[in-house]
């Protein structure tokens, strides 16, 4: 690695820390639809209209070099490695954290400026390979483009779609409808539909642990029928989850729901697909015969 890349990558890396500890987190929730997919927009028709009219220049090859395929990829790998690391907590639990880890944002690390600046990076340098290897050749190269396409959408959706996810629970009682829902950090969230408990039915081990238990809801106009693992999706993106119950006297006195809104999930599905089909492609076509590229 040369030593201009060098300054670049820790100046880079150094600005994003800094940011981090003089701002804090992300406001992530700025970027939600549809300011995400305008960003998103904006962002691809900008790379795309740089690569085609200066792609030969000094800023497009750094961008498309080896070295920011290595320094992307373990700046990523590192980044995750982290979150493996420390427990994840919310915003509020994670601001609240004192000394160097809490200041980096390592509580709330998929949100913190550092992750961020990296993950931007690498589908930058990701959309730059596509559109490079896409037209490398006379005719268009699908395996290649199914291949980083696909890594490319799946990384996408969970970049630009994590301001529009989020995680609701809400108790339901027997006979009484309720919209009233709580964020994982304690807000209350209104549900623009009612949920209402029909019926519930639990089997217990001889030791009085429950073995299996279901409930019956009614949410919005729709019945469902919910199990632990077996969610039902409400509409797109939108899945509720039973996640326990409260017994006193020995009858069921509500149940714990949990409402998981996830909008780019089968975005990020279509890519992991893309990726699978590209690696069919390769594997029925064989190598690449690189005589044939034009360079």
């Amino acid at each position: 690695m040369r030593r201009a890349e060098t300054i670049f990558f820790t100046g880079y890396l150094a600005v994003a820390a800094l940011l981090q500890v003089a701002v804090g987190n992300l406001p992530f929730r700025f970027f939600a639809y549809p300011v995400n997919l305008l960003v998103a927009a904006l962002w691809l028709f900008a790379l795309w209209m740089w690569y085609k009219d200066y792609r030969e220049g000094r800023a497009i090859r750094f961008l498309l070099s080896p070295s920011m395929t290595v320094f992307t990829l373990v700046s990523f790998i590192a980044g995750c490695m982290v979150i493996g690391l420390f427990p994840q907590l919310s915003a509020e639990e994670a601001a609240a954290k004192t000394g160097l880890w809490g200041s980096l944002g390592c509580y709330d690390f998929m949100t913190s400026w550092i992750f961020v600046s990296i993950l931007f990076l690498l589908l930058t340098h990701l959309a730059l390979v596509t559109y490079r290897g896409a037209f490398r050749a006379r005719k268009f190269r699908w395996r290649f483009v199914a291949n980083h396409a696909g890594l490319w959408l799946a990384l996408f959706a969970g970049f630009f779609g994590s301001a529009d996810c989020q995680n609701l629970r809400i108790p339901v009682l027997k006979g009484e409808a309720s919209s009233r829902a709580y964020s994982m950090d304690g807000k209350v969230v209104y549900l623009d539909y009612e949920l209402e408990l029909l019926s519930f039915d639990a089997d217990y081990y001889e030791n009085g642990m429950p073995r299996h238990y279901e409930a019956e809801v009614r949410a919005g106009k729709d019945t469902a029928r919910l199990e632990v693992n077996h969610p039902y999706s409400y509409r797109w993106g939108e899945d509720i989850y039973l996640t326990g119950y409260e017994r006193k006297s020995g009858q069921t006195a509500y149940c714990v729901l949990q409402i998981v809104r996830q909008p780019w999930k089968y975005v990020q599905l279509a890519g992991i697909l893309l990726t699978l089909i590209g690696g069919v492609l390769l594997f029925v076509e064989g190598p690449v015969n690189k005589k044939k590229l034009q360079k």
